[in-house]
């Protein structure tokens, strides 16, 4: 039995299976309680699913060893807002963290428009690798930003970071050592990337990490753009491991054309 009613086809899950359907969806990367209970009804639906996805978060034992409930927010900084995706790019590092597959560092990234948020592993943070790191992983899949937020950071003010900057033809904005405050849009990644890790097998963390990407943040609602960065990127939802069904539909131009040159195939002499 399923849920037609918004075009997407969610399925009624049984008493029984309902925290279990839950458990495979929030242990992927353990979002906060407002987050798992969207990421539920985008998919799945029962009577009670608010109420029961709150009450199991709430309780979850990983999630309460390892976040902070009480969050001091960095206010974000007075940037003209962008006008497409990908337009202005934040980048912070953090670490070290407990050794991962030689990893001990990570290079996080987040767009300014869509909250698309990136974070790379490094094995160390010298001006070459956070460079090579940024290049291969953001401007060779998206494209060259406009604008490059960063703070202080030796790696950031580095000659070789100045010089990739000026080649790839990125206004590069810094924080005052004063308001490191003005990169707060960072923080909303990095806070929630550490909580996840936490919440694992700290030596996993670089096994974990794509699995919180793609769960925790990149399909997680977003309140002040009332979207997902996903739906912003890709102009739908991501399917995830543990959904029963495809949610997206079939493009019309798509099936037309197809349809369209199979007949002009079978007509053919």
């Amino acid at each position: 039995m399923c849920d037609l009613s918004t075009g997407t086809a969610k399925p009624y899950i049984p008493k029984q299976h309902r925290q279990d359907v839950f458990s495979a969806m929030h242990n992927l990367s353990h979002p906060g309680i407002r987050r798992s209970v969207h990421l539920m009804k985008q998919r799945f639906v029962w009577p009670s699913i608010s109420s029961d996805v709150a009450k199991w978060a709430r309780h979850c034992l990983a999630c309460q060893k390892s976040k902070i409930h009480r969050h001091t927010r960095s206010p974000l900084s007075s940037f003209q807002e962008p006008s497409q995706r990908f337009d202005h790019v934040h980048l912070d590092l953090i670490g070290p963290l407990p050794t991962s597959n030689g990893y001990t560092y990570c290079l996080t990234m987040i767009d300014r428009f869509s909250k698309w948020p990136e974070a790379q592993p490094l094995k160390d943070i010298t001006a070459e690798t956070v460079a090579e790191v940024f290049f291969s992983s953001r401007v060779s899949r998206f494209g060259t930003s406009a604008i490059l937020t960063t703070d202080r950071g030796r790696q950031f003010e580095s000659s070789l970071f100045k010089a990739l900057s000026k080649l790839l033809g990125v206004q590069k904005c810094r924080t005052t050592g004063y308001h490191p405050q003005a990169n707060g849009m960072i923080e909303e990644l990095n806070r929630p990337l550490k909580s996840a890790i936490k919440c694992h097998a700290t030596e996993r963390w670089t096994e974990v990490l794509p699995y919180h990407l793609t769960c925790g943040l990149r399909a997680s609602l977003k309140e002040d753009i009332l979207s997902t960065p996903a739906e912003l990127v890709f102009g739908t939802t991501i399917r995830l491991p543990g959904e029963m069904f495809d949610s997206s539909k079939p493009d019309d131009d798509v099936v037309n054309f197809v349809s369209k040159h199979k007949s002009h195939a079978i007509t053919s002499p």
